[in-house]
């Protein structure tokens, strides 16, 4: 709680940023506090300074040396698995140190994530589109009328419980949905439906 600023080794810059800035300051502190974000700044160090560029250079320069001369062997071919095996070994700094970092990184974040998954502010596991899919999954599993069925199946896609209707709300529905032009089986202008409220089962998947 005590500790100065200028202990902290850090620019007066990213001070004002922790200060101010509008982030997770949780997450933050999180990724700090991860075991591997030592190796994270370990990796990003070595990529940004360049401290393996040289040893990286030389292995390339051998490899490529070495390709060159088979390469002048086998009277100009390319088309080799010696000489294709030589070239492919060669490494791209940008694409390795591009994927080293971004593995220390997602694994660090995957770990939090997994601890963040009790929090109420957590999103929930199963999406919107799933609850509808499976909605809908059901209103076509459903032991009833052809029109019982269609109709559980546009509720489903607004989310709505057709079990959860009142008697009262389950007759405005029917009344509305007289006017839809998109039921197969329009319901009847007088109200003879095979159709009730509440008294279907729902096959077994």
């Amino acid at each position: 709680m005590n500790t100065a600023l200028h202990e902290l080794h850090l620019s007066d810059a990213s001070i004002d940023i922790l200060r101010t800035g509008k982030f997770n300051h949780r997450l933050l502190s999180e990724l700090i506090c991860h075991k591997d974000f030592q190796r994270f700044m370990l990796d990003a160090e070595i990529y940004v300074d360049r401290i393996a560029d040289m040893r990286v250079n030389d292995m390339n320069a051998v490899l490529e040396a070495v390709r060159q001369m088979a390469l002048m062997k086998n009277g100009g071919e390319e088309n080799d698995l010696h000489l294709r095996t030589l070239e492919v070994a060669q490494i791209r700094e940008d694409e390795y140190f591009g994927r080293l970092i971004a593995d220390d990184l997602k694994g660090i974040l995957r770990d939090i994530r997994s601890e963040h998954r009790p929090d109420t502010m957590t999103a929930d596991e199963v999406s919107f589109a799933e609850n509808i899919q499976n909605q809908l999954q059901d209103a076509m599993n459903f032991e009833g009328s052809s029109e019982e069925r269609q109709i559980r199946s546009f509720l489903a896609t607004f989310g709505i419980d057709y079990d959860k209707l009142s008697k009262e709300q389950f007759v405005s529905l029917i009344e509305i949905l007289k006017l839809s032009k998109y039921l197969k089986s329009p319901i009847s202008q007088r109200g003879k439906t095979t159709m009730t409220h509440g008294k279907g089962k729902r096959k077994k998947r």
